[in-house]
């Protein structure tokens, strides 16, 4: 087997040079491929900088399942793991799986400390017979394509930016729990979203999202925030999707929310007649991103969407 090595906090396009040249080696050697990562990022583990990711465990095995991985083995990440030297991270690997070659990215660090480089890796690997890629960073449009770089990007609000250093959209799921039914109240019924802890999310504003609904790909006007307007702004923030031209209920289900481009930020509005004209902007704002957005990307939706048919879209799943 030829394995991509790394932490793969989602998969970028840095990251697909490393699925691809795993591919190719494969191919060229007549054995299968696939990644090795972690169960649990190591900078959650072992920094106490309140890392968050980019991707959840089940958002990352989905995008995995979009790029067509066969073949994801996860190393649960423990303190123990972690005092592994080198040579010993090296063993570990060696007698769990089976493994004729590796490719990592040239900042790839691993072991005590991140004591392990690619030139001991190296080392590592012609001692067991391993064949070794060394992929050296990405660049698009002169800069670095990376998972800070899209952290950021996200943490910024620039979604298509995000998109960019993805390949795809920034997605946040969650359950739809039973919420106040303000928005009905006001004309635009919404999901509320029980979203994740240790997960980045996008600042406070209005977004424009497409999620997969009943067999197809429908606008999504979200919100992100603390509802200014109705509360006192200590509360928790919240994800309220309206689904644009849909009244079916979604309590319960699984919502998967692709989003694709920032509308506006947070505000607060002296009423609920001035919020409601600004939520028919915004529904129509978002509906003009989503229409150009599947319009231009055609290909990569449908191939979500023949993931989710395969595992069972939307409703009731994880």
């Amino acid at each position: 087997m030829i394995y991509a090595l790394g932490a793969f906090d989602g998969f970028h396009l840095g990251h697909r040079r490393l699925l691809e040249m795993a591919k190719r080696e494969s191919a060229q050697r007549d054995t299968g491929w696939g990644v090795i990562t972690f169960e649990g990022h190591p900078r959650m583990l072992l920094n106490r900088d309140n890392f968050k990711l980019l991707f959840t465990p089940p958002e990352r095995d989905l995008i995995a399942r979009y790029l067509g991985i066969p073949r994801m083995e996860k190393i649960h990440f423990t303190h123990e793991f972690a005092a592994l030297e080198p040579r010993g991270f090296a063993d570990y690997i060696a007698e769990k799986y089976r493994v004729d070659g590796l490719v990592i990215g040239e900042n790839f660090r691993f072991g005590r400390g991140r004591s392990g480089n690619p030139v001991v890796l190296a080392e590592l690997a012609r001692e067991r017979g391993w064949s070794l890629d060394v992929i050296p960073s990405y660049k698009a449009e002169g800069r670095v394509v990376s998972s800070t770089a899209t952290r950021e990007a996200v943490l910024a609000g620039k979604m298509a930016l995000a998109c960019e250093l993805l390949g795809y959209p920034f997605i946040i799921s969650g359950r739809v729990v039973q919420g106040e039914a303000r928005g009905r109240l006001l004309g635009y019924r919404t999901a509320n979203i029980s979203v994740k802890e240790g997960k980045i999310y996008p600042p406070h504003g209005v977004y424009a999202a497409l999620s997969y609904i009943e067999g197809e790909w429908r606008s999504v006007a979200l919100n992100i925030g603390s509802n200014p307007t109705f509360d006192d702004g200590r509360r928790a923030p919240r994800c309220e999707a309206h689904v644009i031209d849909f009244d079916d209920g979604l309590y319960g289900s699984l919502m998967r929310l692709f989003i694709i481009g920032r509308i506006r930020g947070e505000r607060k509005f002296d009423g609920a007649e001035e919020l409601i004209g600004q939520i028919g902007a915004d529904v129509e704002a978002c509906t003009k991103l989503c229409a150009k957005y599947a319009a231009e990307k055609e290909a990569e939706l449908g191939n979500f969407a023949s993931v989710f048919d395969s595992i069972g879209a939307l409703a009731y799943h994880n």
